[in-house]
């Protein structure tokens, strides 16, 4: 089944397959994973005991970011090679690995995501049971990366897993897209703000850190505050809404704000918005949206403050910025 909604040039798309026969769902697999090794094994030793087959495979997304499902009643296993895709996956199976044909392993463990080798064939397998995935168009996720730098889109390496910590603020972004990601009527500047948010989440969890730099970990009250805002900008929040995730007293945050970060939480949630505002507009197509769907996708409210922010802020209109040349991802004619 597979259903689509969108106008013009936008287009969001929900497709289910499923089935109970292991035939049908190893030729499907091995097409989306061009996997010709692609293979399900037994379940137990007593066939009279195995349960009837059953796998079910769901997808929704635009041609950016897709969110993925796919639940199989038995063991899985193969070789896999997700073409110009970088894939972040997590297991609610029992057990399974990525790379366990390797001396650097990495166990697949319950409800923690790791990022499936890019741009190279891979050995993993999983216990029956169910995959979240989420794949990213190499070419979005590429130019999401440099964006603010002077460099020019490149291919990515990941490694596959992280310590915990660098997880908790991705966790916290899926948690709060997860269900307008899954809605197939949440298009345009609404889709393409999620899409930015997610893609964010990911490269700051996964960039790689040199062998000889220590990964510092934030911690603290505008730590807390920080990662809140991250993850929930896009909401009416307040001074007080931010002081109570960060666990303080909002005189307490504003004076960690004003000793660390020389602003206010409330202009350091506009900033973050008009960034994130800016990285949409340059990300959209002005045949897709509109200035006021990305602005409001950030929380942006009053069109005419907007307007006047994010001209103090980068020295042109918003209109001038979604219509501009240079993009960053390409727009199709």
């Amino acid at each position: 089944m597979t259903t689509t909604a969108g106008g013009r040039g936008t287009s969001v798309r929900e497709s289910i397959v499923s089935g109970t026969d292991p035939e049908h769902a190893v030729a499907f697999y091995r097409q989306v994973y061009d996997a010709p090794e692609y293979a399900f094994g037994p379940t137990g030793t007593r066939t009279d005991l195995q349960p009837r087959f059953a796998f079910r495979y769901r997808a929704t997304g635009d041609g950016h970011v897709s969110l993925r499902t796919s639940s199989v009643s038995r063991r899985r296993t193969g070789v896999l090679a997700p073409q110009r895709q970088y894939v972040l996956a997590w297991s609610l199976a029992e057990d399974g690995a990525v790379d366990d044909d390797r001396d650097d392993a990495v166990p697949l463990r319950t409800g923690v995501p790791v990022m499936l080798p890019a741009r190279r064939p891979f050995h993993a397998w999983s216990g029956a049971g169910t995959m979240h995935l989420v794949h990213f168009d190499a070419d979005f996720l590429e130019a999401v990366s440099v964006v603010g730098t002077d460099g020019s889109p490149t291919p990515l390496t990941f490694p596959v897993a992280v310590p915990p910590e660098r997880l908790v603020a991705l966790q916290a972004v899926l948690r709060a897209v997860a269900r307008a990601m899954l809605d197939v009527t949440v298009v345009d500047g609404d889709r393409a703000v999620l899409d930015l948010r997610l893609a964010e989440a990911v490269l700051a969890a996964f960039r790689p850190v040199a062998d000889d730099q220590d990964v510092v970990v934030p911690v603290g009250t505008l730590a807390r505050a920080k990662a809140f805002v991250a993850a929930h900008f896009d909401r009416g929040l307040t001074a007080t809404d931010i002081a109570a995730a960060a666990e303080v007293s909002v005189r307490t945050l504003q004076e960690a704000f004003q000793h660390q970060e020389g602003t206010t939480p409330m202009a350091y949630l506009r900033d973050l918005r008009l960034e994130k505002a800016r990285l949409g507009l340059q990300l959209a197509d002005a045949r897709e949206t509109s200035v006021a769907a990305v602005a409001q996708s950030c929380g942006f409210r009053h069109m005419g403050r907007f307007s006047a922010a994010y001209v103090a802020a980068y020295g042109e209109y918003p209109v001038d910025t979604l219509r501009g040349r240079a993009r960053l991802v390409a727009v199709a004619p």
